[in-house]
């Protein structure tokens, strides 16, 4: 099962890495991700940030990774540290990595940010945190801004008594949100803001249709309030729970991510996560993209 943390301290010593003549050393540091996973990772952004990966091969000390971007050579050796956890060293540059100049533009931020592609990066500015306040109680979830007007979509579920929501936009303002139209049916919620916000055309990039076993990207909110993309796979056909279709994927879903965007690796909309199997960590489902059209097409906005 893929489970994605963002590990920023990698970004950094990605980033700052410039060795001279090939003897320049960076120490172990630990990323809380299985070895094969974080193996995995950096190779995909390697390779997206235009480096050609001559190597990855498994040995004693775990997976060593050889990628080369034009005379410069990079190895990397990932090691097991616990079964959910490894260390990466950034090992010297070889001989003909000399005067190479660096690395490339946006590498630290694709391992960073769990793998995901920009296209599906870009998508984080059109996703808010929400709170809202329920018998006597806090809830957070995540929201997904779509269309021009100010319109957030979201999960219903625990919101059955709630009008006014908290809406944290990616800018960092902080606006009030009041709740439209209900479909428990579908478990999809209307947020309405007072003033136009532009979001993400559903119109656009979208897939109906996705394949078994197809890497999916969700971008949800924490309980810090920052968003996090996690990585997962479709685990097969849409199932029908209620009476309505369901994507399963293989992904960390937890408290806080429900109502947040799902992405194919082109990030064409795939989704909105609906929740997580019960007594579950990482079997995930998300509500298609049908679904949200046939909402959005009947959900009219009153007063606009």
């Amino acid at each position: 099962m893929t489970a994605s943390r963002a590990v920023p301290w990698i970004a950094l010593l990605l980033l700052a890495a410039a060795p001279a003549a090939g003897s320049e050393l960076f120490p172990a540091r630990p990323v809380e991700l299985p070895a094969v996973e974080t193996a995995d990772r950096l190779a995909r952004c390697l390779e997206s940030s235009g480096y050609d990966i001559l190597g990855s091969e498994s040995t004693e000390r775990g997976v060593r990774i050889t990628a080369r971007r034009g005379e410069g050579i990079r190895t990397i050796l990932v090691s097991p540290r616990s079964p959910l956890a490894s260390d990466v060293d950034w090992g010297p540059a070889e001989p003909a990595a000399s005067g190479t100049g660096g690395h490339p533009d946006g590498l630290g931020a694709c391992i960073e940010n769990g793998g995901g592609t920009p296209e599906v990066l870009a998508a984080a500015e059109f996703v808010v945190c929400l709170r809202a306040r329920r018998d006597g109680g806090e809830i957070r979830f995540s929201g997904f801004l779509v269309g021009k007007e100010g319109t957030i979509l979201t999960t219903a579920h625990d919101l059955d008594r709630v009008e006014a929501v908290s809406v944290r936009l990616r800018d960092g303002r902080v606006l009030p949100g009041t709740v439209g139209e209900r479909d428990p049916a579908r478990d999809l919620l209307r947020i309405d803001l007072a003033e136009p916000v532009p979001g993400f055309s559903v119109e656009g990039r979208v897939r109906d249709r996705l394949a078994e076993n197809e890497p999916v990207y969700s971008l949800g909110c924490t309980d810090g309030g920052a968003v996090r993309l996690r990585e997962g796979r479709v685990a097969g056909k849409p199932r029908r729970s209620g009476g309505m279709p369901l994507w399963e994927v293989r992904m960390e879903t937890i408290p806080g991510s429900s109502g947040g965007p799902a992405f194919d690796g082109k990030g064409n909309l795939a989704g909105l996560v609906k929740g997580r199997y019960r007594g579950t960590r990482y079997r995930g489902y998300l509500i298609p993209v049908a679904t949200i059209r046939d909402f959005l097409g009947t959900a009219r906005r009153r007063g606009r």
